[in-house]
Parts: C-alpha cells; sequence; structure tokens
C-alpha cells in the first residue's frame, strides 16, 4: 500500500457538514474545512462520494465556497465503493493513494471489504487527519501548493476534447510545448517527488531519498546527468513532470531513471522526453544507449515505451533490473504534436 494519500474522498451529510442536505438547513463542520484547506496546500487533492442529489449537494458546497477544492465529484444514489473507483479513474490515481472519510461504520466497512486498497477514516478523526503520516508528504513543494489547479486545467482539457473528432487532432490543437533542462538544486524537491508518487510511468520503481537527489544535482557523482521536463499548452502549464538520470562514460551512456507525472499519461510525453535524451547522447558521439529497466507490477507501460523506441533486452542485473540497448543510428522521433526543446 502506497504511503503518502494523493486523494481524499468525503461523504458529505455529516460527516462535511452536520444534518443531511435533503433534510433542511446543515451546518458545516469547521475541523473538515480545517483539514480540507491544510491538505490542499500540501498537494493532497479532495473529492466527494456521497449519497444524494447532485443538483442540492453542489449548490450547497458553492454556497459554502467549498465547491474548488472538489475534484470529480460522484454525488448520487449508486454504492460508494463504484464511485471511488470512477474517481480514481478520472483523476489517474491508483487505489492505494487514496482515502475515504464517512461516518457512516457500513459504508466504511464495505469500502474496507470491496476496496482494501483504499484507506478508510471515521468521520470524527477528521481533525486528526493532517497530523497523520499518510498525508503529511515528506517535501512540500510549490508544485504540490499548485496540484489542484492542474487537475482543474486537466478538466478543462477532456471538456475540450469531446469537441474533436479524433484524439490526434485535439492533441495537435493543444500546442504542447516540452521544455527539457538540467536539474538545479531548486528542483530537489520536486525530483524527490516525482521518484516518489510516480508509480505507473517510473522505469525503476525506486524511491530517491531527498539526499541522493542532492547530491546528484550538485554534481557530486561527476559522470551523473539530471535532467527535468517542464510542460505547457494552450490550457496552461503542467509544471515539471518529468525526471531523467543517466551516467555516462566514455563510449557508454546509460539511462538508469525515468520517471513522468501519471498527469501526462495518454499524451506521448514519455516518447517526447526519451527522444530528446536519446538524440542528445547521439550528438555527443555515444554509439549505444542502454536503459535500466526494473518491473514493480505497475509501471509495465514504461518497459513497452522501451520496446517502442527500439531497444532490446541484452541481460538481466542480480537485482531483476533488465539492461536494454540500443545503437543511436536510429533514434525515434517524438510526437508530432509536441514541441521539445
Amino acid at each position: 500500500m502506497s504511503n503518502t494519500k494523493k486523494c481524499l474522498i468525503w461523504d458529505l451529510d455529516n460527516t462535511l457538514w452536520e444534518g443531511v442536505c435533503l433534510e433542511g438547513d446543515v451546518r458545516l463542520r469547521s475541523e473538515a474545512v480545517s483539514t480540507i484547506a491544510e491538505l490542499d496546500q500540501r498537494g493532497i487533492l479532495h473529492s466527494i462520494a456521497s449519497r444524494s442529489e447532485a443538483d442540492i449537494s453542489i449548490r450547497q458546497l458553492r454556497a459554502f465556497g467549498l465547491d474548488r477544492y472538489f475534484l470529480a465529484p460522484k454525488v448520487n444514489w449508486l454504492p460508494k465503493t463504484t464511485n471511488i473507483i470512477a474517481i480514481g479513474q478520472e483523476l489517474g490515481i491508483s487505489l492505494d493513494a487514496m482515502a475515504f472519510v464517512d461516518d457512516e461504520p457500513f459504508e466504511l466497512e464495505q469500502v474496507a471489504a470491496m476496496l482494501p486498497d483504499v484507506m478508510t477514516i471515521d468521520a470524527r478523526r477528521v481533525s486528526d487527519i493532517p497530523a497523520t503520516e499518510e498525508f503529511t508528504p515528506n517535501a512540500v513543494t510549490g508544485e504540490a501548493r499548485k496540484r489542484r489547479g492542474f487537475y482543474q486545467s486537466e478538466e478543462a482539457r477532456r471538456a475540450a476534447a469531446v469537441t474533436y473528432s479524433t484524439r490526434t487532432e485535439f492533441l495537435e490543437s493543444c500546442a504542447m510545448r516540452l521544455v527539457v533542462r538540467p536539474a538545479n538544486q531548486d528542483d530537489a524537491p520536486r525530483a524527490t517527488e516525482l521518484a516518489t508518487r510516480t508509480h505507473q510511468l517510473n522505469t525503476t520503481g525506486l524511491k530517491l531519498l531527498p539526499a541522493k537527489i542532492s547530491r546528484l544535482v550538485n554534481g557530486h557523482e561527476p559522470d551523473a546527468e539530471v535532467y527535468v521536463a517542464d510542460l505547457s499548452d494552450r490550457f496552461g502549464s503542467y509544471g515539471t513532470i518529468g525526471l531523467s538520470i543517466a551516467h555516462a562514460s566514455p563510449g557508454a551512456w546509460t539511462l538508469t531513471y525515468l520517471a513522468l507525472s501519471c498527469r501526462v499519461l495518454g499524451r506521448g510525453i514519455e516518447r517526447a522526453f526519451l527522444s530528446y535524451l536519446l538524440e542528445d547522447a547521439r550528438r555527443r558521439g555515444f554509439p549505444i544507449a542502454r536503459a535500466l529497466f526494473r518491473s514493480t507490477g505497475r509501471n509495465r507501460q514504461m518497459l513497452i515505451l522501451y520496446h517502442m523506441s527500439g531497444f532490446r533486452s541484452n541481460e538481466t542485473g542480480g537485482d531483476e533490473t533488465t539492461v536494454l540497448e540500443l545503437p543511436l543510428d536510429a533514434v525515434p522521433t517524438p510526437p508530432s504534436w509536441v514541441t521539445v526543446s
């Protein structure tokens, strides 16, 4: 189970507020509001899975000025387990990175039984949530404080996408720009966050400690090359979404680590980032690129990325790490809808 949670899903009646919305006036729980605001500043997202009438509940949230905090809210009469799964799919967040808070023991026990990866929390403990380990990231970055805004921009992208006849047409309309640059000390907290939070688009699954990343970006390993990637499009900035670590020695260039935010999944950004790194290695005269891959059970997409880019398995290390190779006379090109610089 993931340690730090990425999303807290709320029930409404007698959890976020006292009372039942359909039965009349309700009163906000001040401790719930404080928890929402504090976690939002830490980059932890909020959503809703509640049984009620959507129009009435959302109107009440707006009246309280809280609707802006909640992404992909599900207010209906479906089982809460169904809604939690839907929220995870819509936000691209795995079940083990989510938590659910409710006042009803039945609902908590049902979620715990049917979705055991989801952390369940009794509504009476709302004020304790910010102090728990699962909701305390190692570092709170500027990127984290903007995370809700990134997801809200993504909602605008999804709304726009349905107006195009093909996915490629929509992607081309986005005018995506990927900027790859050497990492510096200011990037270390975000690089650590990417290494910690990224599960699907991570080539080894290794959790790099802040001290390790600081040593790398400060040049304490002379052969190490650390890059980060920033992405933007016509809807706004995605922020820093990629991290790569390579080691260069005479005649050998090895990509030891590649991780990208799951928010860019399905846009070809991982192909664009990898293509840039390989082309840079080719320009510097390296004849062959090597890349390391270690299966975590959830990162098979990155092995597929390597294979589709022309890499072939060469050997397997003692720690179950696969070494892949690619002759750099055949560098893959980035997707046509991404400008890379």
